[in-house]
């Protein structure tokens, strides 16, 4: 693919992630790109434009003498997805159009969605691209049309171009075969981590070897990981010397939604998904790393210092024990200390127990190591396709509609409405005017809320639905804006398929189901202690190859490490 896109990106390249100088409440028609002319799309035909600063082109516009019919689905549009909602109509009286929301939610519905051929005029859809245009579902979006309707879009992938780079056509870099949406929660922030009880951990007298900070009432953070021996050793006092002073041997060490936890790898120096092993890329399991720590895992798992029903992959049983005060240690992540976990510790822990104190860490290290934790290489967010049967100026509308579900056209009460419903009956500005304020609060796709609106979770998005008191005082740790302390232990994967060039996702779709169910029965048995690893590696190897697993990361030896793509940004 040429690169001759790459242009006013460079201080993205790093990873840097700034916040965009125009902000949510930055008008439309102030975003047209310089070069195009200065007057709102939808005038019927073509506009004039300057592509890129070049050759001038005529960009398509949707027939002002027609009001246009969109099907449309995505996320909380399932069955109990109400027709004509707050949001629907909110969009059908902005952009003259009618919608209709296709109710097809999970998987399974949407893949008989389109089996039976009546894929929707647009949407967002977890199919791959290939998959997509083989099927003939799905057609090319031209570039310069997506400049001119929907520039802030465009503002992030300069910013990010690694979302060139997945969605441009690899033969023909002026269309686009998809668009992604956006959510910073999974690159602006640290939220993967584990917790302690820290009052326990007080009374048992253990040094942590960390820096510890109170944030507030109930919540502690440390500025570094646990190392692996230090771990074990808080594990066999949880369990050994009644924590809970109830004087009986009531409590367990280990809990988790599974085994495989990122925060349990990084202990044992290695990283979840796709690591670098002698230049080449191996899925975690495979790994000699991995081998360790099942062996370290059975050794735990004998001295009953892991919580038996952790195999059972139910993270509920594990939130029970440590609001039962049978469990001080847990998994889940920072953002769990905001509203929307209010049924999981620590915020159950904090209602039933309000003197309780609790210790957020980054993770286990390896002993005179460092914490291993990924973050996404990009914030692009899912998929959004347009049906092959759109002509250009109905895709013009629809361009117009991505637009506006994705950024509210530019004005921040619009923006806003699409996550929280209607204005001065479901939300408010707070007195700063900045955040909004929940006057009603409801699930997610009442009123239409969050079905248009899930994939334009830009910056300002996140801190409306994030920036709670719990999780801002704690900023200066896993928030890369704040420069965060723990921030510098994320790194991305090593290699991923972003151009769709090779048949690793088509592989990986044909063998995942079986190579997981493998892995996974392999980890339980070996932690369990019903197999001795060291005599079974080679043959649990052997049948990973069987399976396709070489095959399929073959495939990846094709592609140019993530980093390597970044860096040519630079040059």
């Amino acid at each position: 693919m040429k690169k001759n896109w790459r242009r006013g990106i460079a201080a993205g390249l790093a990873g840097m992630l700034i916040v965009l100088a125009a902000g949510c409440g930055a008008a439309a028609d102030s975003a047209v790109p310089e070069g195009q002319e200065q007057e709102m799309p939808g005038t019927g035909g073509t506009v004039s434009a300057d592509k890129a600063g070049n050759s001038a082109a005529e960009i398509p516009t949707p027939d002002p003498e027609k009001r246009y019919q969109i099907s449309y689905t995505g996320l909380w549009s399932g069955a109990d997805y109400e027709d004509g909602s707050y949001i629907e109509t909110m969009i059908e009286d902005a952009l003259n159009v009618d919608i209709t929301v296709e109710k097809a939610e999970t998987n399974d519905t949407i893949d008989l969605l389109l089996a039976s051929g009546e894929m929707p005029d647009c949407g967002w859809f977890d199919k791959t691209v290939d998959w997509m245009y083989e099927q003939e579902l799905a057609r090319p979006i031209p570039r310069e049309m997506v400049e001119y309707y929907c520039p802030r879009l465009m503002e992030y992938y300069e910013e990010f171009p690694l979302m060139y780079e997945m969605t441009l056509d690899p033969e023909n870099e002026d269309q686009f075969r998809y668009l992604t949406g956006i959510t910073f929660q999974f690159v602006d922030y640290y939220l993967p981590n584990d917790y302690y009880r820290y009052d326990w951990i007080l009374d048992l007298g253990i040094d942590l070897g960390v820096n510890v900070e109170q944030i507030s009432d109930n919540i502690y953070v440390a500025d570094d990981g646990i190392e692996l021996s230090k771990f074990i050793e808080i594990m066999d006092a949880f369990v050994n010397k009644d924590p809970n002073q109830t004087g009986k041997k009531d409590t367990v060490g280990v809990t988790a939604p599974s085994l495989a936890q990122g925060v349990f790898f990084s202990g044992y120096n290695f990283y979840t998904g796709v690591n670098e092993v002698g230049g080449r890329a191996e899925q975690y399991y495979v790994m000699d790393e991995y081998k360790e720590f099942l062996k370290g895992f059975a050794d735990l798992y004998k001295k009953g210092l892991i919580d038996p029903e952790i195999i059972t992959g139910d993270r509920t049983l594990s939130w029970e024990k440590v609001n039962n005060q049978t469990a001080g240690y847990w998994i889940t992540s920072t953002n769990a200390l905001n509203s929307w976990a209010v049924e999981r510790p620590p915020l159950t822990l904090m209602e039933k127990y309000p003197d309780v104190k609790i210790l957020a860490t980054p993770g286990v290290k390896p002993d005179g190591g460092e914490v291993k934790a990924r973050t996404n290489e990009s914030p692009a967010y899912g998929s959004f396709y347009v049906n092959a049967n759109v002509d250009d100026q109905k895709l013009a509308k629809i361009l117009q509609f991505l637009n506006y579900t994705l950024f509210g056209d530019g004005d921040p009460d619009i923006h806003a409405s699409l996550f929280y419903g209607e204005k001065g009956v479901d939300w408010e500005w707070d007195e700063s005017g900045e955040m909004p304020v929940k006057l009603n609060v409801m699930p997610s796709g009442k009123k239409g809320t969050w079905t248009f609106g899930q994939y334009g979770q830009d910056r300002e998005v996140t801190r409306w639905t994030t920036y709670e008191p719990l999780f801002v005082d704690g900023l200066k740790y896993w928030s890369a804006q704040d420069d965060g302390k723990w921030m510098k232990w994320q790194t991305i994967p090593y290699k991923s398929d972003i151009r769709s060039e090779t048949e690793y996702a088509a592989i990986s779709s044909e063998i995942s189901s079986d190579v997981w169910a493998y892995v996974n029965n392999y980890c339980t048995e070996a932690v369990l202690g019903q197999i001795d690893v060291d005599a079974t590696w080679d043959s649990y190897l052997e049948e990973l190859d069987r399976m396709g697993y070489n095959s399929m990361m073959d495939e990846l030896e094709q592609v140019e490490p993530l980093e390597d793509i970044i860096a040519g940004y630079a040059e």
